[in-house]
């Protein structure tokens, strides 16, 4: 009986966290149609993000999270440091726009500089 009515209560729970609002995820901008949906929906964020994604790949990857930071008032600017070993190179940014967050794989054109080893 306490196992019937166990299972009951986390039927009825599961069933009431089901209806839940889902926590929020990030934009993902390289799923297809994205950056469409992004032009209708918030005209504001498109071209922010177009500049972003036009002019990131060309700067030196050290400098991407403070250049986003102070060119377009980006918050949670996560540029990870672990790169996709293709050529050109690929690494993911995640940063946020005014409560909305985005994401996107970036190829990485800025030319390597060789740093001697101490």
């Amino acid at each position: 009986m306490k196992l019937l009515l166990a299972a009951i209560v986390l039927l009825l729970c599961s069933c009431a966290l089901a209806d839940a609002p889902q926590p929020w995820r990030a934009v993902d901008l390289d799923r297809p149609g994205a950056l469409e949906a992004l032009k209708l929906d918030h005209p504001g964020h498109f071209a922010k993000v177009e500049k972003i994604l036009s002019e990131a790949p060309q700067r030196p990857y050290a400098s991407v999270r403070g250049w986003m930071r102070t060119e377009f008032d980006a918050r949670d600017v996560d540029t990870s440091y672990l790169m996709k070993t293709s050529y050109p190179a690929l690494a993911r940014i995640t940063f946020t726009l005014d409560e909305r967050q985005y994401t996107k794989v970036i190829r990485i054109d800025a030319p390597a500089k060789a740093v001697p080893a101490k």
